[in-house]
């Protein structure tokens, strides 16, 4: 079975466990079985409405509608209200998370279930293949959508070399003691300011800085070397949070 690295905001490196093709294939069979369930009882209570609106065509084909509504949204309602994990999932110990680790959004989880039915209807088996075919066991829906079926009940390892990130060293020693509290969001919006390549880059990591240094309260510098002080709150957030206990 393979594994997927996943690197945290907190620059740690989590190895889980990917969800193998029959993982996938059983949760799937358990999910199909759930809906004709579901398709059975709901046939038994339409049939006993219908008893009394025979003639009433409009509202039977709305009931019918209905009815179906649920199993055509059966993935995408479980995933999104149920962490990742349909009922099928759940019972095997899976579930869907982003490549990077964070839970994915519900445009995520509407990218993975288009797709699907793309799949199912125009491309028969193609999922199935690309799960095969592919290092982290994706479909074209976890492709596109940037996910990642694993198992939950998998050892992970965290790895605290902060060095092989290109931040700090081990024996780094940090200048602001406030950059622990940044978001995982604050550090990305000021890692991409540096990493910009245009001609008003000073003049946004200058504002940056500013901003940063206000939310900090950090006094102003004295030398004014705003992208080296943005490159130091980096390397002190990569310090205190590859401290925190996962």
């Amino acid at each position: 079975m393979a594994n997927v690295k996943i690197t945290t905001g907190q620059y740690v490196t989590i190895e889980q466990k990917v969800a193998s093709v029959s993982d996938r294939v059983y949760a799937q069979m358990l999910d199909a079985g759930f809906m004709w369930v579901y398709l059975f009882v709901a046939s038994i209570g339409l049939l006993v409405i219908e008893t009394g609106f025979e003639d009433n065509r409009t509202l039977n084909s709305i009931l019918l509608f209905a009815i179906f509504l649920p199993i055509i949204f059966y993935h995408p309602f479980f995933e999104y209200f149920f962490k990742g994990a349909s009922p099928g999932k759940k019972i095997l110990k899976m579930k869907v998370v982003h490549i990077d680790g964070s839970s994915p959004t519900l445009g995520s989880y509407l990218m993975r279930w288009i797709m699907y039915l793309v799949e199912c209807l125009l491309m028969p088996g193609i999922g199935l293949l690309c799960i095969l075919f592919n290092k982290n066991c994706q479909r074209l829906g976890d492709m596109m959508a940037g996910t990642v079926v694993i198992k939950t009940n998998s050892r992970y390892y965290t790895n605290w070399d902060l060095g092989q990130y290109g931040f700090v060293n081990n024996d780094y020693v940090p200048v602001y003691q406030e950059s622990a509290q940044l978001s995982v969001r604050q550090v990305d919006v000021i890692r991409n300011t540096l990493w910009l390549d245009n001609s008003n880059r000073s003049y946004y990591i200058d504002e940056l800085s500013n901003k940063v240094m206000s939310f900090l309260k950090i006094p102003p510098l004295i030398t004014g070397d705003n992208e080296k002080f943005l490159r130091v709150v980096l390397n002190d957030y990569s310090y205190y949070s590859s401290r925190i206990e996962i």
